[in-house]
């Protein structure tokens, strides 16, 4: 019965999650009828063998061939655009709130108090960072999906096409006791990853000190635009490992590699963005030494330790992602079942 069940499977693992049980049976109660009386080795081969592909059987059970998306990922892909639409939201949400925040400061600088036109155009300023945002990261993710599915099915599609379906072609069935990979934290992954990378990148004057009669940018907007096509590149490959993640739901040596050289990666731009001196912009670090200053003590700011100190914690903390990543992805750890 080792054929039948890797057929099911076959057939199954493209369609969504919630259909697969009911089709597995569907699927199994038809062989078996098929089979008649007659069980053995030879027979189990000729009836699965015209019963054809499993992708276009799977393809029959969508009801379409035409798809953009194809039909294994689908489902994972809408998945994935409503945790963009929540991202987007967050971050239309920050940057709404701290342009009020700043905005209302200028105001009351200059004695005066807001108008309705200004209060508006706020939060028109708001929704259209918003949906900017949504529509960029759904052609992005969009992208990366169509990728994925081109180069997981291709071989499948054109072996299809190309060849009679034959039962030695079938794989076997993945190790389910490998451990699961949690989608939420793959979602918060994701969300945070992306609200990162818009923030830090395109919104960086927001990420500052708010006091009652100044804003204090943290960071050197002209340092960060330097290394925005890295940070980038390190940020979509983070968000692809976590994509390729959802897709396959359990540990296995591919994402374990992929974890490994995902964490390298933003190892490697982290340490490079970190190491420029003039990082902090020089406003923020003039306060931190007032501050230092007010509390009467005999400290010294020294940047350079505390950016030593941050690389090595990066470092330590890197080093913990990937031991983990290879040990799930080449030790069989199973899930343990509550």
């Amino acid at each position: 019965m080792d054929y039948i069940d890797r057929y099911i499977y076959a057939v199954v693992k493209y369609l969504p999650e919630k259909d697969r049980a009911e089709i597995s049976e569907e699927l199994r109660a038809n062989i078996i009828d098929m089979l008649g009386n007659d069980n053995s080795e030879e027979n189990i081969v000729r009836i699965l063998e015209e019963m054809g592909s499993p992708f276009k059987l799977a393809l029959s059970y969508m009801g379409t061939e035409h798809y953009i998306i194809g039909p294994k990922v689908y489902h994972l892909y809408l998945e994935v655009l409503k945790i963009v639409a929540l991202a987007a939201v967050i971050i239309g949400i920050i940057t709404f709130t701290l342009e009020l925040i700043t905005e209302a400061k200028d105001i009351t600088s200059v004695g005066g108090i807001a108008s309705v036109g200004e209060i508006i155009g706020i939060i028109v300023s708001g929704f259209t960072t918003i949906f900017s945002v949504l529509v960029g990261f759904i052609f992005w993710v969009t992208v990366i999906f169509v990728i994925i599915e081109r180069t997981n099915s291709t071989d499948e599609v054109l072996h299809s096409i190309e060849k009679p379906f034959k039962v030695s072609h079938l794989k076997e069935i993945p190790d389910v006791g490998r451990k699961k990979i949690s989608k939420l934290e793959m979602v918060i992954t994701l969300v945070m990853t992306i609200v990162f990378l818009f923030i830090f990148i395109y919104r960086n004057d927001l990420i500052a000190i708010y006091t009652q009669n100044d804003t204090i940018r943290i960071f050197n907007g002209e340092i960060v635009a330097r290394y925005k096509f890295i940070i980038l590149f390190s940020g979509g490959l983070s968000i692809l490992v976590s994509i390729i993640k959802l897709i396959y739901g359990r540990w296995n040596e591919l994402l374990g590699v992929l974890t490994a050289v995902d964490s390298l990666v933003s190892l490697g731009v982290t340490v490079l963005v970190l190491s420029n001196r003039n990082l902090l912009s020089s406003g923020f670090i003039v306060f931190l030494e007032e501050v230092i200053d007010k509390t009467g003590t005999e400290a010294v700011l020294d940047i350079d330790l505390i950016r030593n100190g941050t690389i090595a914690v990066i470092c330590i903390i890197t080093l913990f992602e990937i031991v983990a990543g290879l040990y799930y992805g080449f030790v069989n750890v199973k899930t343990k079942k509550k």
